[in-house]
């Protein structure tokens, strides 16, 4: 059983202003964080319809462009069979969440983990709590982050506010998440805008971080 609503389709919405224009998306500063993005999460979304379609298809995109340019790609993932106590009061808001079968913990082939990809436990709704992302951060000496995935007004909400709390620069992708409605994905985009981070559309992003070519003299 799931807890999840279904999700009724819906089209990708406007992205808000621009409330960060100093922000550039940088490739020597950028890493790509693809959130939750696991079948569990995936299935209240009607198939083969907006906003599944586009998600995945935008996800892939900025996955392949980051991959190409040599953008670190790390993944945020919960795991299954989480003891109650693990789990805390997510399980009072989202029952015991996700089961041990594949079927719920793997994510769709077009996003699956490249060999150099680093996978980071979580078991809240920020990607910071209580992991390693920070640290793999620092590592990579990266203090730009890319979010993609979903759910825009929880998961992602919360990581790029922590994100911004440790100053690292949140972007994120406004056609490459989703939420449980259009009314829920707006408004994550107006709050996150407000407050923490920069909104941008996938083609402007794939557009930055794509390697120039080099002019022969």
């Amino acid at each position: 059983m799931s807890y999840l609503p279904a999700v009724p389709a819906y089209f990708m919405p406007s992205l808000p202003a621009d409330t960060f224009p100093d922000w550039s998306v940088e490739r020597r500063r950028s890493a790509l964080l693809v959130h939750d993005m696991q079948n569990y999460f995936l299935r209240p979304f009607a198939p083969a319809a907006s906003p599944l379609a586009d998600l995945l298809a935008n996800a892939a995109a900025l996955r392949e462009t980051c991959a190409e340019a040599g953008i670190p790609v790390l993944y945020s993932v919960q795991q299954g069979g989480q003891d109650p106590d693990e789990r805390g009061l997510l399980t009072d808001r989202w029952g015991p969440g996700l089961s041990t079968d594949p079927a719920d913990t793997d994510l769709p082939p077009v996003l699956a983990p490249g060999p150099s990809d680093r996978v980071i436990i979580k078991s809240r709704y920020s990607a910071f709590y209580d992991t390693s992302l920070d640290e793999a951060l620092t590592e990579l000496d990266r203090d730009q982050l890319l979010i993609c995935g979903v759910y825009a007004h929880i998961g992602v909400l919360a990581t790029a506010l922590d994100a911004f709390t440790r100053d690292i620069q949140p972007f994120v992708i406004g056609d490459a998440v989703a939420d449980l409605s259009s009314h829920h994905h707006a408004m994550a985009l107006n709050c996150l805008a407000s407050c923490c981070s920069r909104i941008l559309p996938t083609a402007q992003v794939t557009t930055a971080l794509r390697p120039r070519p080099t002019l022969a003299p």
